[in-house]
């Protein structure tokens, strides 16, 4: 069809004529423009009227609204004591350093915590974890005892650090260096999570036992601390009684005068520790490590325990290699301090943080002998009287065609065998095989195929002893269950005779610390009774002024318990009969206690923990039996044989214990 003219073809591809906008419409847009600006400064001069006119008064009284801030101020920390009243731990005078995290930027923190000597990473942990909990206004710890050379510049830098206060305190002060320091630990900055667990009690600037007693009678020791409650502005910042910003000089001035709670001093411990047999105990572990290395021993460590039989106080405890607690204080800082700690953690250094004494476990070897014995007179498999004769061959349960247990003679090749022996004989000579055949008779006999680790279990060995320290290891007794649960393969996890044959002798599995073996040794000497070992006697609460009461006296040791151990008169008489026959002539101490003057009764043990002989454990626990006062003496030290390291530093500190002006002399 034609198109017509003057039409469009399509409709599409040709844009429509825009409307020309005249003046009216023009001047519509601009009175709407108007309006709309008009009702804009009408709500903001509303607003303002409100704010300024109004509410202005209530707003300015709020802004000159003063508040009151609350700081806890530290408490003294108890003094430990030994037995007669000799410092162990006290306090001196320092210089601490603390912030208020809602006064100081992170960076700047960081930056104060370097000129200080503190960790910055640490120090910025504790101030986030104030700021994050709603409590920045409360002073958190940057540094104990600060150098006064880095006190000074940073008091001259008041501006660039704001929110610093530079506090007389006390501060930890460990006399006597390494000396007992595994059983009395050392104290550190308050962590985040010790934080967390106080549950409000401990401040960020809090100082806390890290390990032994200063960490288990941490809050006999914190005491309590005082309030401190001034004025603060609606910044933070203290404000005089005309409630305008103090200066400097006025700060200090109600910080003092604004001490409306006096903190309570931390209780002070006495313990049953005695120094100077401490001292003798150390030196001569120390002296038995050194000589296990000049024999050609690869001796790592070793520990010592010296126990009252009677009451389980302990009199001495000793870990070697150890470390002075005094490296704790104000934290590890500065190339000095940084290389003595990365020297005491590095490999070669030996774990000198572990306390051997109550959390190294080893295998018991000979020593634990005695109880294997007394479990055959018990359940009558032996008597005092019965013999085995050892000829040197092979030993074999009952019914066993193969396997070849022999005694330390053969396995040493000394080309020599026990002969015939009776109970005690066989103590005194550490015949295995005599207690290879006791664990045979006892097993045939016994319907429980527990009955010899269950009686081991009587003598604490399998358990904690309850030692008021940290991290005491349980030791371990296996047992059908625990054999079953751990046992690599299905032989490993059978249990028959041959578990309590190794057993028997102290090897296969079982696992003993020193101050297990001291207190199942103490209930030979007292006749059956199986003591709590324990250090803390007393705790002397001070007034608040510092001074000690000596009358407000708590009596720690009844905490501990004791219980009995069923061993007949004559089953023990024949076992003391064995061990005094140790250091005699034909025992196998005869040589380290030949010219001794003390009648020492013990036993030796020399234990493979491993393949060789530089794994070896050697043992030695007795006591002077003809003391009217004995102490129960145990040392062990690693990769070295019991007779030859270890009964010679148990004969010197007993000779020193026990001679004329000595501690049990």
């Amino acid at each position: 069809m034609p198109e017509k003219p003057g039409g469009r073809a399509g409709g599409a591809g040709r844009s429509r004529p825009g409307v020309p906008i005249n003046r009216s419409r023009m001047q519509l847009r601009v009175i709407l423009l108007a309006v709309l600006a008009g009702l804009f400064f009408v709500v903001l001069v509303a607003r303002l009227w409100q704010l300024q006119v109004l509410s202005g008064e209530d707003y300015s009284l709020s802004a000159q609204q003063t508040y009151t801030r609350e700081v806890q101020i530290p408490a003294q920390r108890g003094v430990i004591r030994d037995r007669d009243g000799e410092v162990l731990v006290n306090n001196v005078a320092g210089l601490n350093v603390t912030v208020v995290p809602d006064e100081i930027e992170q960076e700047k923190l960081r930056k104060l915590a370097r000129i200080l000597g503190a960790d910055p990473g640490k120090v910025t942990d504790r101030y986030l974890t104030a700021k994050n909990s709603g409590d920045p206004f409360s002073p958190i710890l940057v540094r104990e005892n600060a150098t006064s050379e880095a006190v000074t510049y940073i008091s001259e830098r008041t501006e660039e650090f704001p929110g610093v206060s530079v506090e007389d305190d006390y501060v930890r002060e460990y006399p006597l260096g390494p000396t007992a320091a595994h059983a009395l630990g050392y104290t550190g900055t308050v962590s985040q999570e010790e934080l967390k667990a106080s549950d409000g009690e401990l401040s960020g600037d809090a100082i806390v036992g890290k390990s032994g007693l200063e960490l288990v009678y941490e809050e006999l020791l914190r005491g309590e601390p005082g309030l401190r409650r001034y004025s603060v502005d609606a910044q933070g910042r203290i404000v005089d009684d005309e409630q305008r910003v103090a200066s400097d000089q006025e700060r200090a001035r109600i910080e003092a005068e604004s001490a409306v709670e006096t903190p309570e001093p931390g209780r002070d411990l006495r313990l049953s520790l005695d120094l100077g047999l401490q001292r003798i105990v150390e030196e001569e572990l120390s002296r038995a490590v050194e000589s296990g290395l000049e024999e050609g021993y690869d001796t790592t460590g070793g520990a010592s325990v010296a126990l009252d039989p009677e009451n389980g106080e302990v009199l001495a405890l000793a870990s070697h290699p150890d470390f002075d607690p005094q490296l704790f204080v104000g934290g590890v800082s500065g190339a000095e301090e940084l290389g003595e700690y990365e020297g005491l953690v590095s490999e070669g250094a030996n774990s000198p943080f572990t306390n051997r004494a109550a959390a190294g476990a080893h295998p018991a070897a000979s020593t634990f002998k005695p109880f294997t014995g007394l479990a055959g007179l018990l359940y009558d498999a032996i008597t005092p009287s019965t013999t085995f004769t050892d000829d040197g061959s092979c030993w074999r349960p009952k019914g066993a065609e193969t396997g070849c247990w022999q005694s330390w003679r053969q396995f040493n090749d000394t080309g020599t065998d026990h002969g015939t022996q009776d109970y005690a004989e066989a103590i005194a000579d550490s015949n295995d095989k005599y207690f290879y055949q006791v664990a045979d008779w006892l097993w045939r006999s016994a319907s429980d195929e527990n009955l010899l680790p269950n009686y081991y279990e009587r003598f604490g060995f399998g358990n904690r002893t309850g030692v008021d320290l940290p991290g005491e290891a349980a030791g371990r007794v296996p047992t059908s269950r625990w054999q079953r649960e751990n046992g690599a393969t299905p032989e490993d996890r059978y249990w028959g005779v041959g578990r309590w044959v190794n057993v028997a002798i102290g090897q296969g599995d079982v696992l003993v610390t020193p101050i297990q073996l001291a207190v199942a040794y103490s209930a030979l000497q007292n006749g059956g009774t199986l003591v709590e070992p324990h250090l803390a006697l007393e705790a002397t609460k001070r007034e608040k002024g510092g001074q000690r009461d000596g009358e407000a006296v708590e009596d720690l040791s009844d905490d501990s318990e004791s219980r009995e151990v069923e061993v007949p008169e004559r089953d023990l008489a024949a076992t003391l009969e064995g061990l005094g026959g140790v250091t005699e002539p034909g025992g196998t101490s005869a040589r380290v206690f030949e010219d001794s003057p003390l009648d020492v009764v013990g036993k030796t043990g020399t234990a493979q923990s491993g393949d060789g002989e530089e794994n070896s454990i050697g043992w030695f626990a007795g006591w002077a039996g003809d003391q009217e006062d004995p102490v129960v003496l145990v040392t062990m030290i690693e990769g070295a044989g019991g007779d030859s390291v270890a009964a010679p530093a148990v004969r010197e500190v007993l000779e020193a214990y026990h001679a004329p002006g000595g501690s049990g002399g």
